[in-house]
């Protein structure tokens, strides 16, 4: 009439080593794209958008190949959640859509970037050399107002 000692978790199947050691791998490269979007999102200066962009495509097409290959998210799901098989494909042609955002927006940062932003940056960068100039001729006529031309004249 002894009770057999049953675990709670008896009858849940624990996650396999390999999908313990890939859902680490999935939960360190969310880790990394969460940092690059939270500086994407602080991003007002349109020259440092442009490679933090091309970054962030560089990390999600490693970690979508990452999620989708052996040992990724439709293997972790198989193993514990098989009846979610469904959701994950949903996920999978979501990386799709989000790339194809991804390259639109770097194209519309390129654009702005070769055209309006281009023109201010040459024309910033025009106005500093003139002003540099400016400033040579001033201190060449101060000084030879200064210098040679005190007490030269009787």
């Amino acid at each position: 009439m002894g009770r057999s000692a049953v675990s709670p978790s008896a009858g849940k199947r624990q996650p396999s080593a390999g999908s313990r050691a890939a859902r680490r791998r999935i939960d360190e490269e969310h880790r990394r794209l969460g940092e690059l979007l939270r500086a994407l999102e602080r991003t007002t200066d349109l020259t440092q958008l442009a490679p933090r962009l091309a970054e962030l495509r560089e990390l999600l097409v490693e970690h979508f190949a990452s999620e989708e290959g052996p040992q990724g998210m439709h293997d972790i799901v198989a193993e514990g959640a098989a009846h979610r098989l469904p959701n994950v494909q949903h996920l999978f042609e979501e990386h799709r859509s989000i790339l194809v955002l991804l390259d639109r927006l770097r194209n519309e940062a390129d654009a702005c970037f070769e055209g309006p932003v281009r023109r201010v940056l040459a024309g910033v960068g025009e106005l500093a050399g003139t002003l540099r100039r400016h400033e040579t001729d001033e201190e060449a006529l101060f000084s030879e107002a200064f210098y040679s031309d005190l007490g030269g004249h009787t």
